[in-house]
């Protein structure tokens, strides 16, 4: 009977031992080799859904920032510090999914790619491809294939992996994710050579050579998109390097770049081409006027409230020519004068006429008041001393509301009233 179950146990033994043989053959295919010690240290930021990969500085500590990813967690998402145990090229998920370039951290959370259909790189989810950088898995720690890949490939089995919660991503930020249009299988970042994505880059539109007409605002951005790798509005992306003056005739080189979440670039440079003025300077402000004789009609006279335009350019006082001729009247006649940059010379007149006769004032007289507007105050006194007043003069054109009125007390029950009019 002691030997039955030696026997027996040794059968045991055998069939053990051959079943872990096939075992380890079966794990050799889904798993990298362990490597000695760990060159990164990996910390998830839950909270944030950003990873921050680590590498040692000089001392051995991990504190030196490397990588960034953008994740999805989930809410069984564990916190806290665990070594990695086992990696897998395709791993079988949750819901009967796939997930490319798997490394387990703990139980059933592992780092993956977002998840596939089938295990086949043709079949991903775009819908939740979409939502990387926010909370959307159960557990595990969803990545892009591309940072799957790069935790699969360069950190070794072992590699420690700290989960927590904070308020900043980390030390350098989370990265943009590129977002898919419905129906897309592929992930843009997959290094198969059977991507569609692998040589494509993202695209301008709309640029074109463009003439511009002379003093016309330009938004360079008008009419001008741009499309992601994977074909998604990137528009606000775009950098205009270069500026054109609407106001100097001459060619401007505009270059457009914009670039997309996976780092791919596009450029494109136009020439922007800013016609000549063909209009003559204007001047605004030019009138005739009228001025005393004590007034001096000189340049900084001649140029008050003048200014002068080429199109919408305002041009600088300084370049405007001013010749001041007095005339036998004793009238003054001002020539204006400018020469824009576009080699046309625009030109105005006016005429300042002296005026030495005071303006008239007609309608004063002495007027009875009764009691009820004395007590009503000098205020009322002046509206009621300005009734049926004129005054008339013969270059300004004046009203009653132009007159000065003083009331001054002159003795008890009587005002002193006194109109003024200056000509200037």
């Amino acid at each position: 009977m002691a030997q039955f179950v030696t026997k027996h146990k040794l059968l045991k033994r055998i069939i053990l031992i051959i079943g872990c043989l096939f075992l380890s053959l079966f794990i050799m295919k889904l798993t990298t080799s362990a490597k000695t010690g760990s060159p990164y240290y990996i910390k998830v930021n839950k909270q944030q859904n950003c990873v921050t990969v680590y590498e040692k500085d000089k001392s051995g500590k991990y504190t030196v920032p490397v990588k960034a990813m953008a994740c999805s967690t989930g809410p069984d998402t564990p916190l806290g510090t665990y070594n990695t145990l086992i990696k897998y090229r395709w791993k079988l998920l949750m819901g009967d999914v796939w997930g490319q370039y798997s490394t387990r951290i703990v139980d059933g959370i592992l780092f993956h790619s977002v998840w596939y259909y089938k295990m086949d790189e043709t079949t991903l989810s775009a819908t939740q491809y979409n939502k990387l950088g926010s909370s959307a898995s159960h557990g595990c720690i969803r990545l892009t294939v591309a940072d799957s890949k790069w935790i699969y490939d360069n950190c070794p089995v072992g590699t420690t992996v700290e989960i927590y919660n904070g308020k900043e991503p980390g030390p350098l930020g989370k990265p943009e994710t590129i977002k898919l249009p419905a129906g897309t299988g592929w992930d843009p970042t997959d290094p198969s050579k059977n991507n569609p994505y692998k040589d494509k880059t993202p695209a301008l539109k709309g640029i074109t050579n463009k003439t511009v007409i002379w003093g016309t605002k330009t938004n360079l951005l008008s009419g001008v998109k741009a499309v992601s790798t994977a074909g998604t509005d990137i528009t606000s992306n775009i950098k205009v390097t270069g500026k054109i003056d609407v106001y100097k005739a001459g060619k401007y080189k505009i270059k457009y770049t914009v670039t997309d979440a996976l780092g791919r670039t596009a450029q494109k440079t136009v020439t922007y081409t800013v016609n000549e003025c063909k209009e003559k300077p204007k001047f605004k402000g030019v009138t005739d006027r009228s001025a005393g004789p004590d007034t001096v009609v000189d340049r900084n006279y001649a140029l008050k409230g003048v200014t002068a335009y080429l199109s919408t350019k305002k041009l600088s006082s300084g370049d405007i020519n001013v010749k001041i001729s007095k005339g036998k009247d004793g009238s003054y006649t001002i020539d204006y004068s400018v020469k824009a940059e576009n080699k046309l010379t625009g030109k105005a007149k006016a005429t300042v006429f002296i005026d030495t006769t005071p303006p008239v004032i007609d309608g004063t007289y002495f007027r009875e008041i009764t009691e009820k507007q004395l007590n009503a105050g000098k205020n009322e006194i002046k509206k009621l001393a300005l009734n049926g007043i004129t005054v008339k003069d013969d270059y300004s054109k004046l009203s009653p509301d132009d007159i000065e009125v003083t009331v001054k007390e002159k003795e008890d029950y009587a005002y002193l009233v006194t109109y003024v009019r200056y000509a200037f």
